[in-house]
């Protein structure tokens, strides 16, 4: 029997939260956007983050990299 493993009601995922957050400001800043897509590593872009007060992860930075800006696009080259 396979498991399920979904958060408890009411526990927020910190990644999503963080990674919304991202986006609200890479929506609402177009300089903080441009410094992100100058950036050549989701390393950097964590550190960038970490400077405007977003806690994400390189790894998380990387799963949703193609979500992050308008159109689709890959942030990072693979």
């Amino acid at each position: 029997m396979a498991t399920c493993h979904l958060p408890a009601p009411g526990v927020e995922n910190p990644s999503a939260a963080a990674l919304h957050q991202l986006k609200e400001m890479l929506q609402a800043d177009s300089v903080f956007a441009q410094a992100l897509r100058a950036t050549e590593s989701t390393e950097e872009a964590a550190r960038l983050a970490a400077e405007r007060g977003v806690q994400v992860s390189p790894e998380a930075l990387w799963r949703h990299r193609g979500t992050l800006v308008a159109g689709g696009q890959p942030t990072w080259r693979g």
